[in-house]
C-alpha cells in the first residue's frame, strides 16, 4: 500500500479531509471530516474518519488515551503515543505512533488496512479511495450514507435496473421502516461475504439500541454495482444434515438459470457415475426463499437433493427471484406467480436440456406448497413437452386466498385455547378483519383495478392467482403426476388431498401419497403441528424421498 505525503499549508487554515472511491464506484468525492492544519501530520490520516466510512465503529476511553475500532469480529486498539497496536488479538508495530491532534486520533493507513483486510489507499488531494474489489468496505461506506442522512448519493452505486426499483424516496423509506421495527443501529456485529453465480454478496449484521439483530444483505453484480438488497424477516439458522447424506455419493456444482436481468444461481446435485440420470426441478413455496426453502432449522430443498442423488436422481435447485431480486421484482409492473415462479421454473428445464449427465427425456418437475398449486400452470406452459412428470408436494386443492383465511383463522384459534394476552388476541382479529374485507376484491371478477384499503400486498399478483384451482387445469393434461401430503399440516391441512382426488379422478396416472406425521415442510414430528417446530432440526421424511425416487424409476 503506498503511502502519501499530507501537503503542507499556511498555519491557521482548514485542511479538508474528503473521501472518494474509484470512478467505476463513486463518480465524485464526498467529505467525511475536517481537522485544522495541526493535524496535517505526515503519514497518518484521521481514524474515525476513515474507519467510520469502512462501516466500522469507534470508541474512545479517556482514561487510557486508547481509541478501539471494530467491524464485526475485527478490531484495533491503538493508544496516542505508542507506536504498537492491537490487530485482532495481535500486537503489531506501526511505522508511526499514533497521535492525537486537535481531539482527533491519527495513525498510519496502513494499520486500519491490515486490521480489516481492507483495499485503502489515501491521497493528500481527494482523501480515501476504497478499492473497487473490497465490496465489504464499500458495503460499508453505503450504509454509513444510509445512516447519515446521504441517501441521494447511493443511486450512483447502482445497476441501472435498480436504480430505476430503489428511488431515494424509496431507500428512506425502507430506512425509517426498519427503524421502528429494530431500532437505531448501534454496533455492525458480523460481516460475511457469499458469492454465488450471479452475485457477490455482502451479509451486515446489525445489533440495535434495542439489542435485536438486523440483517441485510448487499447484493454486487459483476461490475460490483449494487444489484439488489435482502432483508430477511426471519433468519434461518441450527441446520444438521441427515441420516441419509451421504457425500461420496454426489456432486454438486454452481449454474446458472436464465438470462439477462433475473439470471438466478441454482445448484445442480448430481448422482456419482456418468448417467445420463433423471433429474427433479424443485418449486418453492410462497416467500422469499432461497435454493435450500431454509425455514428456521430446516432445509428441506437440500434434504431432498442429497437423499434423491444417492439413489442416482440428480436434483437442481435455485434462488427464488424474489430472494435474489426482491426490490427489481417488485418494480415489476403488474407482477405475477408467472414472474415468480412459472417462467423461472422453464428456465430451469431449459438449463437441463444442455447438460450432458441429465436423460433430457426425463425432467421432472416437485413443486411445494405454493410451487405445488403452480404445477399445472407450469405444465401448461411446457409447450414443447420437456417435463416427463410431476410430484404436487403439500400443495392446496383449493385458492391460496381459501387458505390464507384459514390459516389466520386456525392462529386465532389455537391463540385463544392458549389463553394468550389479550392484546395479541386483538391483533389476530384485527388482521382476520382487514383479509376478509380485502378477500371480497380478490373474489370479485368484476374487480379489475386496486381498491383504495387494499392492505394484502399487490393486487395484480392476487387477482392473477384468485379462484384458482389447480386440479381443473390438470384434469385436462397427461403428465403423469404424484401428489404427496402431510398428515401434520398446520398450513396445508391434509384434506386437501381429497381436492386433488375429486379433481383428478378421470385420470389414472397420478399417485396419492398422505404421511401420518409429516409437517408442512416435509418433516415427521409425533406431536402436532404448531410451526412452533421448525426452529428445531430435523430432516425431510426419508419415506417420502424413497417414493419419490421410486415413482420417478417407475415412470
Amino acid at each position: 500500500m503506498k503511502q502519501v505525503k499530507w501537503k503542507k499549508v499556511a498555519a491557521g487554515t482548514v485542511l479538508a479531509i474528503s473521501l472518494s472511491l474509484p470512478v467505476n464506484v463513486m463518480a465524485a468525492p464526498v467529505p467525511v471530516a475536517s481537522v485544522t492544519v495541526e493535524a496535517a501530520i505526515a503519514d497518518l490520516v484521521p481514524l474515525r474518519a476513515v474507519a467510520e466510512s469502512i462501516g466500522a465503529q469507534v470508541s474512545w476511553n479517556q482514561e487510557t488515551y486508547q481509541a478501539e475500532v471494530r467491524r464485526g469480529t475485527q478490531s484495533l486498539t491503538v493508544t496516542i503515543g505508542e507506536q504498537k497496536a492491537i490487530v485482532n488479538g495481535a500486537e503489531v508495530h506501526m511505522n508511526k505512533a499514533a497521535e492525537l491532534v486537535n481531539e482527533t486520533t491519527m495513525v498510519p493507513l496502513d494499520v486500519i488496512s491490515q486490521a480489516f483486510q481492507a483495499e485503502l489507499e489515501w491521497n493528500d488531494e481527494t482523501g480515501l479511495t476504497i478499492d473497487s474489489n473490497d465490496l465489504i468496505s464499500i458495503s460499508g461506506y453505503l450504509m454509513s450514507l444510509v445512516q447519515n442522512g446521504q441517501i441521494s448519493e447511493i443511486p450512483s452505486y447502482m445497476s441501472a435496473p435498480l436504480q430505476k426499483a430503489m428511488q431515494p424516496e424509496l431507500i428512506a423509506a425502507i430506512n425509517a421502516q426498519l427503524t421502528a421495527m429494530y431500532g437505531t443501529i448501534e454496533q455492525l456485529a458480523g460481516v460475511q461475504r457469499e458469492d454465488n453465480a450471479v452475485h457477490n454478496n455482502v451479509k451486515l449484521t446489525y445489533m440495535t439500541d434495542r439489542q435485536l439483530p438486523l440483517e441485510i444483505t448487499l447484493r454486487f453484480d459483476q461490475n460490483q454495482k449494487l444489484d439488489d438488497v435482502y432483508i430477511p424477516y426471519l433468519s434461518a439458522g441450527g441446520y444438521e444434515k441427515p441420516d441419509y447424506d451421504d457425500s461420496s455419493a454426489y456432486t454438486e456444482k454452481e449454474v446458472v438459470i436464465g438470462e439477462g436481468q433475473f439470471k438466478l444461481p441454482g445448484t445442480l446435485t448430481l448422482p456419482a457415475g456418468e448417467g445420463p440420470f433423471p433429474v427433479v426441478v424443485l418449486v418453492h413455496g410462497s416467500g422469499q426463499n432461497d435454493r435450500d426453502e431454509a425455514v428456521g432449522a430446516y432445509k428441506p430443498f437440500r434434504d431432498i437433493a442429497v437423499g434423491l442423488a444417492a439413489q442416482d436422481v440428480a436434483v437442481l435447485r435455485y434462488e427464488k427471484r424474489t430472494r435474489e431480486y426482491p426490490y427489481q421484482s417488485m418494480s415489476i409492473p403488474n407482477f405475477t406467480v408467472k414472474e415468480e415462479t412459472v417462467d423461472d421454473a422453464l428456465e430451469a428445464v431449459k438449463y437441463l436440456l444442455k447438460e450432458d449427465k441429465i436423460d433430457s427425456e426425463r425432467i421432472y418437475l416437485a413443486g411445494h406448497s405454493q410451487g405445488a398449486m403452480l404445477v399445472p400452470r407450469m405444465i401448461e406452459a411446457d409447450e414443447e413437452g420437456h417435463i416427463a412428470g410431476a410430484a404436487v408436494i403439500s400443495g392446496p386443492s383449493t385458492p391460496l386466498e381459501d387458505i390464507l383465511l384459514w390459516q389466520f383463522e386456525n392462529q386465532l384459534d389455537n391463540a385463544k385455547k392458549a389463553q394468550a394476552p389479550a392484546e395479541q388476541i386483538a391483533q389476530l382479529e384485527q388482521q382476520i378483519a382487514l383479509f376478509k374485507e380485502d378477500l371480497k376484491a380478490i373474489k370479485d371478477p368484476a374487480v379489475q383495478t386496486q381498491p383504495d384499503n387494499f392492505s394484502f400486498g399487490n393486487f395484480a399478483w392476487w387477482k392473477d392467482f384468485s379462484n384458482y384451482y389447480g386440479g381443473e387445469i390438470a384434469k385436462e393434461q397427461s403428465v403423469p403426476l404424484v401428489i404427496m401430503q402431510g398428515e401434520n399440516d398446520i398450513q396445508v391441512p391434509a384434506k386437501e388431498l381429497d381436492g386433488w382426488k375429486e379433481a383428478l379422478t378421470a385420470r389414472s396416472d397420478v399417485t396419492y401419497k398422505l404421511y401420518p406425521k409429516m409437517n408442512h415442510f416435509l418433516i415427521e414430528v409425533d406431536q402436532p403441528s404448531t410451526g412452533m417446530e421448525y426452529s428445531v432440526p430435523g430432516n425431510v421424511s426419508k419415506q417420502l424421498i424413497d417414493d419419490l425416487a421410486e415413482w420417478i424409476k417407475n415412470n
